[in-house]
């Protein structure tokens, strides 16, 4: 299941109590630094990746998050290890939209420069496609324009 990371300006005990008690796994309070949002959404994702170590399927697509295999339509396919990281983040995000940045900060942390980072994405995905796509009619990395990048559920 998806990690919950509650962010609120409420910052009595029992407002903290109440909020992980209703099934948050971390809760923050306002002002808050960047930094310490990142580092705890990398937190989550670590301990949710960690704890959800399995199969993810899509359509003919099988990608086993403990050895890193990735296979379509019963073929190997060989990712670097970014593509793999960035398919493993849609698939764990499937059905759901995804921003460039929000792509890019989950692969490079917080170290990176904003335009050059999110144009690696864009060649990432275009390579992803290449691999994965293969002469296939339907794109399995959907682009939603002006938006980012979406994997969903059914082909």
């Amino acid at each position: 299941s998806m990690p919950v990371l509650l962010l609120t300006s409420k910052n009595r005990v029992e407002d903290k109590v109440a909020g992980l008690d209703a099934g948050a796994d971390d809760y923050l309070t306002k002002p808050f630094a960047l930094p310490e949002l990142l580092a705890r959404v990398r937190s989550l994702l670590r301990r949710t990746s960690e704890a959800t170590s399995a199969v993810l399927v899509v359509g003919d697509l099988e990608v086993n998050t403990s050895s890193h295999a990735v296979i379509r339509a019963g073929k190997a396919i060989d990712l670097t290890a970014k593509e793999y990281a960035i398919l493993e983040f849609l698939l764990y995000n499937k059905n759901r939209v995804l921003s460039r940045l929000s792509i890019a900060e989950h692969i490079w942390g917080d170290n990176f420069d904003l335009f050059t980072m999110t144009n690696f994405v864009d060649v990432h995905i275009k390579n992803l496609r290449k691999k994965l796509e293969d002469g296939r009619d339907k794109q399995l990395i959907q682009t939603v324009r002006g938006v980012g990048y979406i994997i969903k559920d059914t082909l």
